[in-house]
C-alpha cells in the first residue's frame, strides 16, 4: 500500500491511467485501453479529493481501487467515473476505516439532516436519540464477517441522499420493532393470501409459488431507490401521503402519483416476468395475472419487510 495522498503528490494522468489498466481485470482493461479520457478523468477525481484524502489518510492505491470498482467497460466505465462524487467517496472511506476526523466531519455535515428526517417520522426526543444510535451502529459498526455499511457507498450519488435512505430504513425497523428473521420466499408465499383464501389463490400458492417468487424478486430490482424508499415508508413504515410529502418537500398529490406509478411499474414487471416463466394457456395466464394484481398490496408489504431486515 502506498503512503497517504497529499495535494502536492498528485499522480499524473498518464501514471493513473497506467496503474488503473494494471489493476483492472484483463477483459475490462482491454476494453478501456482505447479510451483516451480514462487518465484525465481519474486525475480530475484525484485532484478534487486530494485535500479530503490527506485529512483522512487514505492511500492513493486504496482510493484508485475504490474508483475502479465502478468501471464496467469502455465508454460506460469512463462516463460512470466522470459522474462520481470523489470527495464524498473519500469521506465514506475515512469513516469506514474509523478515522476520527472523518467521523467528526460526517456528524457535522449530516447530523442535522438525519435528525430532521427522523423528526418527520416521529418528533419524540426518545425516538430520535434511539434512532440516531441505531443509524450510527448500522453505518459504522464493523460486523464479524462484513465491513460497516458506510463502506458500501459507491460515490455514484450524493452521500447525503444515501445517508438519508439508510437513516429512514433504520427508523422504519425501529418503529416496527424487532421481528423474527423470515426468508423472503416465505414472506412472499404468505402474502399471496390468508387461511381462508379461495381455491384460485390456493392454486397459485401450490402450483405457481416458485415462479411468482422469482418474478416478484426480479420486479423489485427494477424499481429505483426512490420508488423502493417510498413503498417502504408507506407500506412498511405506515407513513401517510401527507407525511411523505413533507419528507420529500412535495405536495401530497405528487406523492400519490409517485406511489401509484411505483406500484404499477412493480405490477407490470411482475406480470412480464411471469409471462416468461409460466408455461400455461393464455386464458389461464390472464386469470393468474389478475389474481396477482388483486393481491399485490399484501405481497408488497411482506416482501419489502423482508428486504428491510436483510439490508
Amino acid at each position: 500500500m502506498s503512503s497517504p495522498s497529499h495535494p502536492d503528490s498528485a499522480l499524473s494522468a498518464a501514471r493513473l491511467r497506467s496503474r488503473a489498466l494494471a489493476l483492472l481485470p484483463a477483459g475490462t482493461a482491454r476494453a478501456l485501453e482505447p479510451e483516451e479520457e480514462l487518465g484525465p478523468v481519474l486525475h480530475a477525481l484525484f485532484e478534487a479529493s486530494a485535500q479530503v484524502r490527506a485529512r483522512f489518510e487514505i492511500s492513493e492505491d486504496d482510493f484508485l481501487q475504490a474508483l475502479l470498482r465502478q468501471v464496467s467497460g469502455a465508454g460506460e466505465g469512463v462516463a460512470t467515473l466522470r459522474s462520481l462524487h470523489a470527495e464524498d467517496l473519500a469521506l465514506a472511506m475515512g469513516c469506514a476505516a474509523g478515522h476520527p476526523v472523518a467521523l467528526a466531519e460526517f456528524d457535522q455535515r449530516f447530523g442535522a439532516d438525519m435528525s430532521a428526517a427522523l423528526r418527520r417520522l416521529d418528533p419524540s426526543p426518545g425516538f430520535i436519540d434511539e434512532a440516531m444510535q441505531a443509524v450510527r451502529e448500522r453505518l459504522f459498526l464493523r460486523r464479524e464477517r462484513s465491513s460497516p455499511k458506510i463502506a458500501s457507498y459507491s460515490g455514484t450519488g450524493p452521500l447525503g441522499g444515501w445517508v438519508r435512505a439508510v437513516t429512514l430504513r433504520a427508523a422504519i425497523n425501529l418503529r416496527r420493532g424487532a421481528t423474527a428473521e423470515v426468508p423472503l420466499d416465505e414472506r412472499l408465499a404468505k402474502g399471496l393470501g390468508t387461511d381462508s383464501a379461495g381455491p384460485e389463490l390456493q392454486l397459485i400458492k401450490s402450483q405457481y409459488r416458485e415462479a411468482f417468487q422469482q418474478a416478484f424478486r426480479t420486479a423489485l430490482d427494477t424499481l429505483t431507490d426512490q420508488e423502493l424508499n417510498l413503498l417502504r415508508l408507506h407500506f412498511v413504515g405506515g407513513a401517510s401521503q401527507e407525511q411523505l410529502g413533507k419528507l420529500y418537500t412535495v405536495h401530497r398529490v405528487t406523492i400519490a402519483r409517485w406511489l401509484t406509478q411505483a406500484r404499477e411499474r412493480l405490477l407490470l414487471a411482475t406480470q412480464r416476468e411471469l409471462r416468461s416463466l409460466l408455461k400455461v394457456e393464455p386464458e389461464e395466464l390472464e386469470d393468474i395475472l389478475e389474481l396477482v394484481r388483486s393481491q399485490l398490496a399484501i405481497t408488497l408489504t411482506r416482501a419489502l419487510r423482508g428486504r428491510e431486515q436483510r439490508s
